[in-house]
């Protein structure tokens, strides 16, 4: 059995929780470890385990096969090497970090200790992403000229001001890391790497001191364009468009549903519908098959470092008044 302990019991540390409590043929949650015990003692009464007491204990168990991270962005790279050194598998939360050069020093720690790196991009294992992507490898969508995406949603007017997501340097571009990172992965996903962007973020509505306003324009390494936006203080709204000369492709719905668009047709047409979403259930097995020599993880260490270099290059282009800057495509 494949034991995992998590790291931080917020709402996404109780998602995974779940999401993993629930592969009971192959994951056991060992337990948690979190700052809040009151937090532990919740996830500890729905998923069983036991509560570490500090990062050390989980570190020194030999009986742990993989950390799962659901902390603070700021953290995860230090922690990533740690638990690397420790001889442990790592799974950590979107963002992989914070700057290329962190992100790096993680890949590469976990590279030198012969551990698997799991990054939490779980889009990737939406039915509808994946139909997104063999339509476009297939040709079907004919020749890819534009993208665009928006993760949106009122998050700013809800975060207390002490909370750590309510910190700019925690959440740079805004709603960028929390939501909009969803996008930009899968459109890379299936699109390629991004070459270069030019990026506007403000605050201009929520109370605390957090961008809930961001806007960017890309060019990708294959010459097709794209827009992202991002907003903290709005009605959730969510979607992929993929623009092709004999096929659009939208994503909508958190990634739900996948309508097309083709070029002799008199409308749209609902391609593909989902009822409920497995995707974090898929993205822990695929990292469990991964650490047991199964097949290799989804998300590459490579490709989870372009994200964070994206989330750079986002955040250097506002601080520049919106100046093009090239996105990293390597580890430093």
């Amino acid at each position: 059995m494949f034991k995992i302990v998590i790291v931080g019991t917020g709402w996404w540390g109780m998602e995974l929780g779940n999401a993993a409590h629930s592969l009971t043929d192959n994951v056991e949650v060992g337990g948690c470890h979190s700052l809040s015990q009151e937090e532990c003692t919740e996830f500890q009464s729905k998923y069983g385990g036991k509560v570490y007491a500090d990062m050390d204990h989980v570190l020194d168990d030999d009986s742990v096969d993989a950390v799962f991270l659901a902390t603070p962005h700021s953290l995860h790279w230090t922690q990533i090497m740690n638990i690397a050194k420790a001889g442990k598998h790592v799974f950590c939360e979107k963002p992989l970090a914070l700057s290329v050069r962190t992100a790096s020093a993680a890949i590469q720690s976990c590279h030198e200790n012969s551990v698997v790196l799991g990054v939490g991009h779980n889009r990737r294992f939406s039915p509808v992403v994946e139909k997104m992507k063999e339509m476009v490898e297939a040709g079907e969508c004919g020749q890819i000229i534009h993208a665009e995406g928006n993760y949106s949603g009122n998050g700013g007017f809800k975060y207390a001001p002490d909370y750590w997501r309510a910190q700019r340097e925690e959440l740079p571009g805004g709603g960028l890391t929390p939501m909009a990172l969803h996008v930009v992965d899968s459109m890379t996903w299936i699109l390629g790497p991004i070459k270069r962007l030019a990026a506007l973020s403000k605050s201009q509505a929520v109370p605390i001191k957090l961008d809930d306003t961001t806007a960017a324009l890309f060019e990708l390494n294959s010459g097709v364009t794209a827009s992202l936006g991002t907003l903290m203080a709005v009605p959730q709204a969510n979607y992929l468009r993929i623009y092709g000369t004999k096929v659009n492709l939208e994503a909508t719905g958190n990634f739900s549903q996948l309508t097309v668009t083709r070029l002799e047709a008199k409308g749209p047409e609902v391609l593909l519908k989902l009822d409920d979403d497995q995707t974090l259930r898929r993205e822990i097995t695929n990292f469990q098959q991964a650490c047991t020599g199964g097949e290799v993880y989804r998300v590459l260490p490579e490709e989870a470092l372009r994200n964070v270099a994206v989330v750079e290059a986002i955040k250097n282009s506002a601080a520049a008044d919106g100046a093009w800057m090239d996105v990293a495509q390597d580890v430093v």
